[in-house]
């Protein structure tokens, strides 16, 4: 019904405009050339009318015309975005499934549809490394780097690159970039201090490496690569107090204290790590400035006070017992070990030194030493360091493993060697 009311409204409109166009009185007159025209003013009105809208018409066309280039580039511009994203699309799936040979054809076909805009040149660049093709990840990256706002991207794949290639300088060098394109990045931080870790720049580790239980490790690090002795004892301390039972972390700082001549504190640690956790490196520090050995047997005594039961505290008093002499206090001290069930080597080898001292070149004396060394043949292996990721063997602790490149793997163990794997000088 509205349309309707329209439409006869219109129609009025339309013939009221007509009946006052038809109304206007006059002639027009128009002459071009041998030609003259003559009509009345409503005739020349509807004329002048009907060519204004031929020339719109007209112009109309014209653009329309010379529109026909533009649409087609655009819609050759949209039919390539189109592919592109297509090939994107493509790329990810591939990526996601491992087909190696797919991901690197359509990351190569997506860069060609769609130009070096960031996700094409990632894409391109994880293609490649998935392919084993490094030269084409790093060409991508590199050109990533360019990259106004995804710069940082570029310099994390050459980063995580270098690393994997274990170039250590080169991978310092970019970490440093990528610190100054994308200051606080906590993944960044993480990977400088392994870099540090794996350049063995202790001191640098730990500004970076924030809660780790491998803290006490690099502290003690710290300190042996320290030139400066107040600096070196300040991280022998940082060691010391997170593990005062931990024998290398105790001989860092005893070891400094010592140097700085305080040797009645050095012997106090080492008498609480004693307590805590008797090893023979710390007896063999305690004793190292006893050079008369009965004075040794005493300084063992006054060191073993406060754990005289553990096996470590029974066979420090049996060796140094019978490097004075003291046959039965080493007898007496070997014979309790056995008794409360240390059956490893050493103690075998120790009994076998007893046996010669004591009874000499006699028979009973070579039946006891061949008893007692045929014991150790089969005996349990004697406590050592061993690293827990590769089990390599140690003469010594240190930071870092030799044979696998582990931080703070080389632990300190007792019972059957995991490995046969031989002892690697610390």
């Amino acid at each position: 019904m509205r349309r309707v009311l329209l439409f006869l409204l219109a129609s009025a409109v339309i013939v009221a405009a007509a009946w006052l166009l038809a109304r206007i009185p006059g002639h027009v007159v128009a002459s071009l050339g041998a030609f003259t025209i003559e009509t009345s003013t409503p005739v020349a009105i509807l004329l002048l009318v009907v060519l204004l809208a031929a020339a719109l018409l007209l112009l109309g066309i014209i653009r329309g015309v010379l529109a026909i280039p533009r649409a087609g580039a655009g819609w050759r511009r949209r039919h390539r975005l189109a592919l592109g994203q297509r090939a994107v699309t493509r790329v990810l799936v591939a990526l996601a499934a491992g087909e190696q040979g797919a991901a690197r054809k359509e990351a190569r076909r997506a860069r060609h549809l769609l130009g070096d805009s960031p996700q094409t040149l990632l894409l391109v660049a994880e293609a490649g490394r998935l392919s084993g093709r490094e030269d084409e990840a790093e060409e991508a990256f590199r050109a990533l780097t360019k990259q106004e706002d995804a710069g940082f991207l570029g310099l994390r794949g050459l980063l995580r690159q270098a690393i994997d290639r274990r170039d250590w300088p080169e991978a310092q060098a970019i970490a440093k970039q990528a610190e100054a394109a994308h200051p606080g990045t906590i993944w960044l931080r993480q990977q400088r201090a392994e870099l540090a870790l794996q350049t063995e720049n202790w001191a640098e580790a730990l500004e970076l490496i924030g809660p780790d239980a491998r803290r006490v490790t690099y502290c003690i690090a710290a300190a042996d690569a320290e030139p400066d002795s107040a600096r070196a004892l300040s991280f022998a301390k940082q060691a010391w107090k997170q593990d005062p039972a931990f024998p290398p972390a105790v001989l860092a700082y005893a070891s400094r204290l010592r140097a700085a001549g305080y040797e009645k504190r050095a012997q106090s640690c080492i008498a609480e790590a004693w307590k805590r956790a008797p090893h023979p490196d710390l007896a063999a520090f305690a004793l190292a400035q006893e050079p008369d050995k009965l004075a040794r047997v005493q300084a063992a005594k006054r060191l073993i006070a406060n754990n005289p039961a553990h096996p470590e505290s029974r066979l420090l008093l049996a060796q140094v017992a019978l490097d004075a002499g003291l046959t039965g206090e080493a007898r007496h001290q070997a014979e309790i070990a056995t008794a409360e069930g240390v059956k490893q080597r050493r103690l075998c080898l120790l009994i076998a030194e007893i046996e010669e001292q004591e009874r000499g070149d006699t028979e009973a004396g070579r039946l006891a030493q061949r008893d007692a060394l045929r014991r150790a043949a089969t005996a349990e292996p004697d406590p050592h360091w061993q690293c827990t990721n590769c089990h390599a063997d140690h003469a010594a602790w240190q930071p870092k493993c030799d044979a696998c490149g582990g931080v703070g793997t080389v632990q300190w163990l007792s019972g059957v060697r995991t490995s046969g794997l031989p002892v690697i000088a610390g």
